[in-house]
């Protein structure tokens, strides 16, 4: 039976399901991506098992390809796969892409190929221990049947460990059989390793986190990052964007509007992370002013008043006071000097505090005094926290040394982070993991960017040097 015409017309009615992924110097053809998702009403994957597009953004030949090429082999037909190299190739990619998707005798003729193809499609190549796989799961979940045979493997008195003097031994579909070790409450439970990244939607471009975990708990982390390519510029920059016409305060406030996006989106968050990928393309629009600003600042009034997201992210990922400032405190406080960036922008002459929680009414004798004391130079307090001061004579005479560019405060922060990092994750659970690591958001371009700007690395214990190649 001839099953070409109704495989055809399920293709054309169903909902592309892209996977983005980013290679480092990849951010501006990222951006552009969303971009074009995001007007064309397309809505991202979370992962290989959803998706049906794989999209690769930045340069070929990068530490990426590999784990990129296991995530590939995961992926069930229908799929296609492209790379937007530049910015320009967006929307052209994406709709070879679709075309693709829609040729339904390829699709059939791929997966034929594949199901003779030494290890290609079924079950078994789905269920390859790969860090890619594992950050595929659900954090706080378990994959499902990874230890059931080594469970019944292990009732020798409960010696699992090292299986006999082989801790590397395979079980079939390329498990890597677990160890055991004491977990914090002194019981003997299955040591799994599993890796966050590279390839992963919503995670920072360049970043790997191998973790090995009992139950769900994070006993040991390791976090290094990608090579990325030689003369790799950093994207959040304020010399890369001096052509755009750009001031350097709106580009640190789309910098900020960015990771926060990518914060809201990890915490379940979807339709303020949507608003917050569109604040960050219009604030990067070469236009002078900000369209639709009721829109945002209700937006970040919603999002920094959120008492439930408040309550979730409490507590999370403390950092030492030794960091740099803005990456000091738990999650909450980061997250709220991105908010701080972004109210610099969109409300620059407020003087009161109806953006941060609570809500503040204020009179209007009280609202002419601090006009006034506008006037005259803010004081300590005043304005929207975070809010660069003004300009004094010196520093528009000159006289005042220039701050640095934001991709050199953003490769030092990223050097801090990668640092800081292995030590804040042992101990939580799963589940706040990637809430951590979106909450530091270190930017590997400005890292790989600016190698004179950071002081050399000092690993943390049971980190590995930068650059050092992951499994996957």
């Amino acid at each position: 039976m001839d099953v070409t015409g109704p495989l055809r017309w399920l293709l054309r009615a169903s909902v592309p399901r892209p996977l983005v992924v980013t290679a480092p110097g990849g951010t501006a053809s990222r951006l552009a991506v969303e971009r074009v998702l995001r007007e064309s009403g397309v809505r991202r994957a979370l992962g290989p098992s959803e998706a049906d597009t794989l999209v690769e953004c930045g340069p070929a030949g990068t530490a990426l390809d590999e784990a990129a090429d296991r995530v590939w082999d995961q992926m069930s037909e229908p799929r296609a796969r492209v790379r937007v190299e530049v910015p320009a190739q967006a929307a052209t990619r994406l709709d070879e892409a679709r075309a693709a998707l829609l040729d339904a005798s390829e699709q059939r003729r791929a997966a034929a190929r594949r199901a003779v193809e030494p290890g290609g499609g079924g079950d078994q190549q789905g269920a390859e221990h790969t860090p890619a796989h594992d950050a595929d799961a659900e954090p706080g979940t378990d994959d499902g049947g990874d230890h059931a045979d080594a469970r019944e493997h292990g009732e020798h008195d409960g010696e699992h460990d090292g299986h006999h003097g082989h801790p590397d031994m395979e079980l079939p579909g390329g498990l890597v059989m677990a160890d055991r070790g004491d977990d914090r409450d002194g019981l003997r439970l299955d040591r799994l390793h599993i890796a966050f990244g590279p390839v992963q939607a919503d995670w920072p471009a360049g970043l790997v986190a191998e973790l090995t975990v009992q139950g769900d708990v994070v006993q040991d982390a390791r976090v290094s990052t990608l090579s990325a390519p030689p003369g790799v510029a950093a994207f959040w920059d304020h010399d890369a964007r001096a052509g755009h016409g750009l001031v350097p305060e709106r580009i640190r406030a789309a910098a900020a509007a960015d990771s926060l996006q990518r914060l809201l989106a990890v915490a379940g968050w979807p339709d303020a992370a949507a608003t917050g990928r569109l604040l960050r393309d219009t604030l990067l629009a070469p236009d002078a002013g900000v369209t639709g600003r009721v829109r945002f600042t209700r937006w970040l009034r919603r999002v920094r008043g959120s008492r439930l997201l408040r309550w979730s992210l409490r507590g999370l990922g403390p950092a030492p006071d030794e960091l740099p400032e803005r990456l000091r405190g738990d999650v909450p406080a980061r997250m709220a000097r991105w908010l701080d960036d972004i109210a610099a922008v969109l409300v620059p002459d407020t003087f009161d505090t109806f953006l941060a929680p609570p809500i503040q009414r204020r009179s209007p004798r009280r609202a002419r005094f601090s006009a006034r004391a506008g006037r005259r130079g803010r004081e300590p307090g005043d304005g929207a926290a975070g809010a660069a001061p003004p300009a004094t004579a010196a520093s528009a005479a000159g006289t005042a040394p220039e701050p640095p560019p934001l991709g050199r405060e953003r490769a030092v922060g990223a050097r801090a982070a990668v640092d800081v990092l292995p030590r804040l994750l042992v101990g939580q659970e799963l589940a706040a993991v990637r809430l951590i690591v979106a909450s530091f958001d270190p930017d590997v371009e400005a890292l790989a960017a600016y190698p004179a700007a950071v002081p050399p690395p000092h690993h943390a214990a049971g980190g590995p040097a930068e650059d050092e190649a992951p499994h996957g």
